[in-house]
């Protein structure tokens, strides 16, 4: 009786260690968003194309709507600066998509150098030097918008409205100096390509936090394309190629900039709905 009593108490001292070497994290092995595929568009034929419009919003990470992007398990910011260092994903100088950034420029970026007056003798501190101190790029602090170029596109032939998001562009406060210069793009990335090197195919291995249930994982992937984030159109395609602040009635007024781009979105929601057919 005692060595059956002393043998179920080794087996279960051995299925402890190996589950708690398992499931160390948590209470399973969770493997929904390593093994997750990105999930291609449907084709669409240029015949098929009735109308197309270029918008350009913004993400704002600090709206509350927008909070799980600086969730501090995997904030965006630090998801793509540190890809970027390490190779995984592919900077861009312009929108164009077709020059390449150097990772010695992308790394330049975002960084502040500060020109700071140091005693020479401690007795004596009116004799003082110049030190540069640069100060690195904290991404979770500096980057907190997102510029978003996309394309929305009806297919007459399914009576379906579109979204496909060309490109991202994060964007951070220019300082020199300590002093805060106003914002810029850092760089732009390609959001989906045939090669793979993406951020769609980096995004599906990368989840996001999820108000509603910490089991049901959802991916960056999943919150772009199924457009759970809040955002302001700042503008649409047009033959001066400006942006809406640019243009002289809105210039001086950011509420009628907000209300124009809001128009624009109303706009191409009415024009979804007055194209479809039964």
């Amino acid at each position: 009786m005692k060595k059956s009593i002393g043998l179920i108490v080794l087996l279960l001292l051995s299925l402890s260690n190996f589950a708690q070497g398992v499931y160390d994290n948590f209470i399973y092995n969770g493997q929904q968003v390593a093994e997750r595929k990105v999930i291609p568009w449907p084709y669409l034929r240029e015949a098929d194309v009735m109308t197309a419009k270029r918008v350009v919003r913004i993400i704002d990470v600090r709206e509350k709507h927008n909070q799980p992007m600086a969730w501090a398990k995997s904030p965006l910011s630090v998801v793509m600066y540190n890809a970027v260092k390490e190779g995984k994903l592919t900077p861009y100088e312009t929108d164009s998509l077709n020059t390449q950034m150097t990772i010695e420029k992308f790394l330049t970026l975002g960084t502040d150098t500060e020109y700071v007056d140091v005693p020479i003798d401690p007795d004596d501190p009116t004799f003082t030097k110049t030190d540069t101190i640069i100060n690195p790029m904290i991404p979770e602090l500096r980057i907190v918008k997102y510029k978003v170029i996309e394309d929305w596109i009806f297919d007459k032939k399914h009576s379906q409205m579109y979204v496909r998001i060309m490109a991202i562009a994060p964007r951070f406060q220019v300082r020199l100096g300590g002093v805060d210069l106003g914002e810029q793009d850092m760089c732009f990335f390609k959001y989906h390509s045939s090669d793979g090197v993406d951020l769609r195919h980096f995004f599906i291995h990368n989840d996001i936090f999820n108000r509603q249930n910490d089991a049901a994982r959802i991916t960056y992937d999943d919150w772009f394309e199924q457009r759970l984030f809040s955002s302001y159109i700042i503008k649409e395609s047009n033959a001066q190629d400006m942006y809406i602040r640019d243009y002289a009635e809105f210039k001086d007024n950011g509420v009628a900039a907000i209300l124009e781009g809001e128009r624009i979105k109303q706009e191409l929601f009415e024009k979804e709905h007055d194209l479809w057919e039964y």
